[in-house]
């Protein structure tokens, strides 16, 4: 078994490497014409909706035009894309709130439909500074929203301490929102994001990924237990550390989307890996790793990183302000015609996608030691 201590090098070559969609073209950018979205669009959650009763009453209450019904019929459903956004600065707030959009895609990723209004604005005391990071599972005919609640008690005030939590969020139609608040239990004792809901029960608990920011074990995935989807969460402790890399200074690792089920209490989890340089420069990657709960105490099966860096332009560089240059970060993934689907963001400011082949990338984990 492989130190998890070991230091390592961020120039390794994964042994299956994604595609980028699109020639790596954006599948999603600001909109300068909506103020509440007009400079970033980031870290989707994606739901892949493929049963055509299902999409079809979502389409009634989309109010879709034929066309638009006509796209999601011949490429086999919908994507439904909850995305991140941050328009200009907020005087008032003194900074620039995140809201979240709704835009409709192919499986692939070609853009339907983008309403033109934000379904969850930065409006409740517990996410009135922004919405952030959402992540998106089904359970039933309920769709579960995990999110970033990032707020302040004193709104206005430019010194006021200002904090992270998670929160929930459950919908239907991904129009009309039941806001949960923050999670019930002891995950938001500290500051905490990155919550990311399994997708069935393991041993009839709900299981939930997030990252404490302080505390035991800080900026690892940890990992959290519920009766219910709902609540309330208590952790379990960490799942998985961070690997030291000889490139840079501080390394430190969080869950990407909601984990994909492969059967047999397998799971397949995207998550990201954060860096500093030695100067002070930041880098985000995506990596992946293979948990096998039958292995009651070692789940982690495998891990690759990383599986991708950020090289092309859109990646490297964001916008002048609310950007964050070298940076890809995923809230989502999904498998369609055996092709695991990641959409990201690239350097805080526009949505990409790329693709990896399900079953090589299982292997692959197969054969490494976490």
């Amino acid at each position: 078994m492989v130190d998890p201590l070991s230091v390592r090098t961020i120039t390794a070559v994964p042994p299956v490497q994604p595609a980028r969609l699109h020639d790596g073209r954006p599948v999603l950018e600001p909109n300068p014409q909506n103020a509440w979205e007009s400079r970033v669009v980031l870290n989707p959650a994606a739901v892949l909706i493929t049963e055509p009763e299902e999409w079809a009453w979502l389409a009634d209450r989309w109010a879709l035009a034929p066309e638009k019904r006509r796209r999601i019929e011949a490429a086999g459903g919908v994507v439904v894309l909850l995305y991140r956004a941050q328009g200009a600065f907020d005087p008032e707030r003194n900074h620039a709130p995140s809201r979240l959009g709704l835009a409709l895609m192919t499986p692939t990723l070609e853009l339907i439909h983008r309403f033109p209004y934000p379904v969850i604005d930065a409006a409740a005391d517990f996410h009135n500074l922004g919405v952030e990071d959402p992540r998106c599972t089904r359970v039933g005919d309920t769709f579960y929203l995990f999110y970033t609640g990032y707020y302040t008690e004193a709104p206005g005030d430019p010194e006021a301490e200002r904090a992270v939590q998670i929160c929930l969020a459950s919908t239907q139609d991904f129009l009309e929102w039941t806001l949960h608040g923050p999670l019930e239990g002891n995950l938001n004792r500290v500051d905490n994001k990155n919550a990311a809901l399994f997708p069935e029960p393991v041993d009839g608990r709900w299981l939930l990924l997030h990252r404490p920011m302080a505390g035991p074990d800080a900026m690892t995935i940890h990992l959290a237990e519920a009766e219910a989807v709902t609540g309330p969460w208590h952790t379990r402790g960490m799942l998985m550390p961070s690997y030291p890399y000889r490139e840079f200074a501080r390394s430190w690792i969080g869950a990407g989307g909601p984990p994909i089920a492969i059967g047999n209490e397998r799971f397949l989890m995207i998550y990201h890996q954060g860096h500093y340089t030695r100067e002070g420069m930041r880098e985000y990657d995506l990596a992946a790793a293979l948990l096998d709960f039958s292995r009651r105490e070692a789940p982690v099966v495998g891990r690759i990183e990383p599986l991708m860096r950020p090289v092309a332009d859109g990646e490297r560089h964001g916008d002048p302000e609310l950007g964050v240059d070298n940076v890809l970060f995923t809230c989502a993934g999904y498998v369609w015609e055996g092709q695991v689907i990641i959409p990201y963001a690239g350097a805080d400011s526009r949505i990409f996608g790329a693709s990896v082949p399900l079953e090589p990338l299982v292997q692959a984990l197969e054969q490494r030691s976490a």
